[in-house]
């Protein structure tokens, strides 16, 4: 078996890739590595007071305040 070259995933053609080969644990450690480099994880606090609003704005594509 060839090995696959995930860089040559676009992140959505990788998703689709680990959601069809859930035993694949690499791919999906390069999804979540590559998911939060560009921006796509969203880091919760729940000692913040806030993190419901600061939640909201990022899935708007606001900036966190």
């Amino acid at each position: 078996m060839k090995p696959t070259n995930y860089d040559t995933f676009s992140l959505d053609e990788l998703r689709q890739y680990i959601l069809t080969h859930r035993e694949d644990t690499k791919a999906f450690q390069t999804y979540i590595d590559r998911s939060k480099t560009e921006g796509r994880m969203i880091t919760v606090d729940l000692e913040d007071n806030h993190w419901e609003e600061k939640i909201t704005n990022q899935i708007q594509g606001r900036s966190p305040s």
